[in-house]
């Protein structure tokens, strides 16, 4: 069997070899592919983070009309940046994506992935991407697309920082100078589409013949599978409260999951279930229950008691807004979901 540098070299030769031509041939028509524009392909590639490309297009594009450039999104404001973003999750990567923008207007546009590394919240696979796709530069990227075709490619079956760190080796060692932007592309859509973690389609692999892990039936156990995360469960407890045709929300603080977001009052269910804010304020005969609304954050997974209540008074620790300002608050996934079942309730 081939050393792994021979795998690579036989694979790009003088124009890139297979790889790029599978990747010709075959590649997504995706819409931060029709630009060089740095900063679209930095909407993208932190969009992508963690999220499916299919979820992202329609975010990417409708980001894109409303903060068409970096000046754009560096003057908004936090609130609104956040309300477009609401829906994709992990909400720290808008925060440092406005947080970066603002660095960039003030420092310039960053041209190398030396130079993008020093905006915040770029790390080296962000800012190889960037600077590799928009510039081609010659820097590597190594996400888990690519870690998988490395593992299954080569059959290194290591584990942890010793593998990470082989992989970024390879990757660098092997990067085809001549089109560095679209020969990364290339690998993870590899891994994306065709080298796939469950049931990958080896038959339409164009590296299939140099493919160590498929020809020593250890294709499924390559990448080594990491130990598994225990799951945390916890138990939430919601009330929607309504006065005078508002609903009562509160922001949430910081250090909380979520923060500088707005909510339905929330507490951690432990025998307390009536959060702060509402106590002396609700009519008799409530709350009525709405019943479990189950949502999973990382490793954890919350069950939430939803409850809705109708209040007498209107509570000064909470903000009272109409139906149409909740549209334009950013909130949590599972406060919409929450929201939408008081909506139907009420028949709006």
């Amino acid at each position: 069997m081939s050393s792994p540098e021979q795998i690579v070299q036989c694979l790009s030769g003088s124009d890139g070899g297979p790889l790029l031509a599978w990747f010709d041939r075959n590649k997504r028509d995706l819409p931060w592919r029709r630009t060089k524009d740095p900063y679209s392909i930095w909407v993208s590639e932190v969009m992508l983070q963690q999220t499916q490309v299919s979820t992202v297009v329609p975010y990417w594009i409708s980001w894109m009309m409303i903060f068409p450039t970096v000046e754009a999104l560096a003057s908004a404001d936090e609130q609104d940046v956040l309300s477009i973003w609401q829906g994709l999750g992990y909400y720290r990567r808008c925060r440092q994506l406005l947080q970066g923008a603002r660095w960039v207007v003030e420092n310039g546009m960053p041209t190398t992935a030396r130079e993008w590394a020093r905006v915040p919240g770029i790390g080296k696979y962000t800012a190889g991407a960037i600077a590799s796709i928009a510039n081609q530069e010659a820097s590597a990227v190594v996400d888990g697309n690519v870690e998988r075709v490395y593992a299954r490619l080569t059959g290194d079956n290591s584990e942890g920082k010793v593998f990470k760190e082989a992989a970024w080796s390879w990757a660098e060692k092997h990067l085809f100078q001549k089109r560095p932007g679209d020969w990364n592309q290339a690998l993870m859509e590899l891994g994306a589409t065709i080298c796939k973690p469950v049931a990958p389609k080896c038959k339409e692999c164009p590296l299939s013949d140099q493919c160590v892990g498929l020809h020593s039936w250890r294709l499924s156990e390559l990448p080594a599978k990491p130990k598994k995360v225990r799951t945390v469960k916890l138990r939430h407890a919601v009330w929607v409260p309504l006065f005078d045709g508002r609903f009562g929300v509160r922001q949430i603080p910081a250090g909380q999951w979520w923060e500088g977001m707005w909510e339905f009052p929330r507490v951690k269910s432990d025998g307390t279930l009536e959060p702060a804010g509402l106590r002396n304020i609700v009519g008799p005969g409530w709350p009525e229950s709405l019943g479990i609304v189950n949502h999973v954050v990382t490793n954890h997974k919350i069950a939430i008691e939803a409850s809705f209540v109708r209040c007498e008074s209107a509570s000064d620790t909470l903000r009272w807004v109409s139906r149409d300002e909740l549209d334009s608050l950013p909130m949590p996934a599972p406060q919409r979901r929450i929201l939408k079942i008081v909506l139907a309730q009420l028949g709006l």
